[in-house]
């Protein structure tokens, strides 16, 4: 019989030390996942609400715009490009992440040729001093300053002032409508229907996803300071009816203009693209695009 060293720490039995192994490096897996899964949502919720300010491009073939810097409600400066109007009409446009100054979406040169003042507003990324977008939220701000340059301008009718936006610039247009009874009309290309629904968990989503999800739902309240189930361009269409409005999507997202098109009242139209998709719908329909467009601005805000 072998004797105990007197002070030596009793030898652990190999089941045991396996054990804590085991224990030590699921610890270790789980750590490894929670910060793989914080980095991955907020690398997501960084490139939402805060984009880069990139250059924008003016309009090909036109007169350059007039640049203003525009004081919003909230504190910021925002940079907006002004085409002047030619038939006492304009139109606010906002754009996705990256502002709808020159090129951007949502399309503009073929109201600008048709006389109609169109007032691009710039993302908050690009504002002064820069700030969170917040998918259409806090860009109300912007539109009312947009708004409330063209009411003072000599050559815009009061009454003949509409709005529109491609995605998240769509629900800028609508939550600006459902504030300010001014904007008498709205186009909406693409976009999500609620953003707190979009982010959310979905029936079916493994555990790990709706883990994801979650945190993102977190960090974007924490990153852009407004609740994601706010942002909601169904609820701001019920403010907007019995104003006109028009949505335009793609056959690929149908499923969003669907859930929007009975929000809007008797005065909404809603324009499913044949083989259209996010952000290229006016590319895959470009006549019939323009002429939608025109002829809903045309009834909307008709002139004397």
């Amino acid at each position: 019989m072998k004797a105990d060293t007197p002070g030596a720490a009793p030898e652990v039995p190999l089941s045991r030390r396996a054990l804590r192994r085991g224990l030590f490096f699921l610890a270790l897996l789980g750590t490894i996942l929670a910060a793989l899964n914080f980095a991955l949502a907020w690398m997501l919720v960084a490139a939402m609400t805060h984009p880069p300010c990139r250059d924008p491009v003016p309009l090909k073939g036109l007169p350059l715009p007039v640049e203003r810097w525009l004081p919003a409600a909230d504190g910021v400066e925002i940079r907006v490009w002004y085409y002047p109007s030619q038939n006492g009409a304009a139109v606010i446009t906002f754009g996705g992440m990256g502002g709808a100054l020159g090129e951007r979406l949502p399309p503009a040169a073929f109201l600008v040729e048709a006389g109609y003042g169109v007032l691009q507003v710039d993302t908050r990324a690009c504002a002064r001093p820069p700030a969170a977008v917040t998918q259409g939220y806090d860009e109300r701000y912007d539109g009312e300053a947009a708004l409330d340059f063209l009411l003072a301008r000599p050559e815009v009718e009061a009454g003949r002032i509409g709005a529109m936006g491609f995605s998240m610039g769509g629900a800028s247009a609508l939550n600006l409508a459902a504030h300010r009874s001014e904007i008498r009309a709205v186009v909406r290309d693409g976009g999500f229907a609620n953003l707190g629904a979009l982010l959310a968990p979905a029936e079916g989503d493994s555990a790990a996803m709706r883990l994801h999800k979650r945190t993102i739902l977190a960090l974007y309240r924490l990153r852009a300071g407004v609740d994601p189930w706010e942002v909601s361009p169904v609820d701001d269409l019920k403010a907007v009816a019995p104003r006109p409005v028009l949505l335009i999507y793609g056959e690929a997202e149908a499923a969003a203009g669907l859930a929007q098109a009975d929000a809007g009242g008797a005065n909404l139209q809603l324009w499913i693209v044949p083989d259209g998709a996010h952000g290229r719908n006016h590319l895959v329909a470009p006549e019939a695009y323009r002429r939608r467009v025109l002829d809903f601005f045309n009834a909307a805000l008709p002139g004397d």
